[in-house]
């Protein structure tokens, strides 16, 4: 690589990487503001850790297009307005070795985005909703802070004066509360709970509290009066609403998993047509399987489309960038961030068709990609 093509492509890094930086820092708000909550509640640090870990293929999606389309802008516009492009085309340079070195970031960047689109995004959303599951469990063990009336179980308020955290003979963790209140509603009636001590552990998404020295009243629904007992268990089922067992989705499937269900809907559609035909009864109607295979084939070319954004927009900003510093049209900056908009824009609409067989979504999501390539084929050609 020579002099010329390391300073391209050293200002070209250079540029996509600082604006890779703070897209990341922007579009990683929402995430923190989540995780913000869970720390608040006095989740674990290592599943805290995983969840952010888990979020960050996600941003990287977004944010690596995004960053090449504006290096490419700002880069070339710069070396277009100090005539540092034209200088390089007077001394026999072409254009197309001028954008050599970003193009070949381009496809790195596409590639790398082929493996987080199929691979770490879909795990990442997996590993993600299971582990917002367990931090809302183990939040729930956090919520029970003594000294003031804690209201975040559905249906039950619960006081207590101190809490203690231990570890029981099989190495399980338990929390122990003293002289414990609480005020249930959940069964549909209001009762009073008082103990000395209560033993409370986490059991799937409930909370369990094995109460020692337990005055209760009234014991049950239409009845008055008090019930003693020297221990009682209570459990708060589904302490958290997102602490329910998350189940896989098309979102979550990589890449091989999702072709193999792409296969085995259209064997479903087939078999489901064939039975139509026959006049018998499935257990999928052929519409309903047309459109589950119509979401897998869509979300395997949405996510290839979303990997080719890298290229596309390096080959139609670099074009932009040279033309929005030329007198004859000062509106190439603006009109490159409006492909990139109208790049997601169709990716947008396409998506809300996904489960429609007839508007061909795993077709129209294909549209910007050809958008920018026939831009670029105009553009590129003008400098040369």
């Amino acid at each position: 690589m020579g002099t010329l093509q390391r300073y391209i492509l050293r200002s070209f890094l250079v540029a996509a990487g600082l604006t890779a930086l703070v897209l990341t820092f922007v579009l990683s708000v929402g995430f923190l503001f989540q995780v913000f909550q869970f720390i608040m509640k006095g989740a674990p640090a290592h599943l805290v850790g995983q969840y952010l870990a888990a979020s960050l293929p996600e941003v990287l999606g977004f944010t690596i297009p995004l960053s090449l389309m504006v290096a490419s802008l700002l880069v070339f516009g710069r070396l277009s307005s100090d005539s540092e492009v034209a200088a390089m085309k007077a001394c026999g340079v072409s254009f197309l070795t001028i954008m050599r070195g970003p193009i070949i970031v381009g496809v790195l960047c596409s590639a790398l985005g082929f493996y987080l689109q199929h691979y770490a995004m879909p795990r990442g959303h997996y590993v993600r909703r299971t582990v917002a599951s367990r931090l809302a469990l183990d939040a729930g063990l956090q919520l029970l802070e003594p000294g003031r009336f804690i209201n975040d179980i559905d249906g039950v308020a619960i006081f207590c004066d101190r809490k203690v955290d231990e570890t029981g003979p099989d190495g399980r963790g338990y929390t122990t509360l003293f002289n414990l209140l609480a005020i249930d509603a959940s069964r549909g009636f209001l009762r009073e709970v008082r103990a000395d001590r209560a033993e409370v552990r986490a059991d799937g998404s409930d909370l369990v509290f094995d109460l020692h020295d337990v005055v209760v009243s009234p014991p049950l629904e239409g009845t008055h009066g008090v019930a003693v007992f020297d221990t009682w268990t209570y459990t708060a089922t589904n302490v958290v609403s997102r602490s329910r067992q998350y189940s896989k989705k098309p979102k979550d499937f990589d890449y091989g998993e999702l072709r193999a269900a792409e296969r085995a809907a259209t064997r479903g559609l087939r078999a489901a047509e064939a039975a139509a035909a026959a006049g018998q009864r499935s257990e999928l109607s052929p519409e309903s399987a047309a459109t589950w295979r119509s979401r897998l084939r869509f979300l395997l070319n949405y996510r290839t489309v979303w990997a080719l954004s890298s290229l596309c927009f390096v080959l139609v900003g670099i074009p932009l960038g040279c033309q929005s510093m030329r007198k004859d049209s000062s509106r190439g900056m603006a009109l490159g961030v409006g492909v990139g908009i109208a790049f997601f824009l169709v990716l947008l609409l396409s998506e809300s068709l996904a489960d429609k067989p007839a508007a061909l979504p795993w077709l129209l999501v294909w549209v910007p990609v050809l958008i920018c390539l026939g831009v670029a084929a105009y553009l590129i050609p003008k400098h040369q």
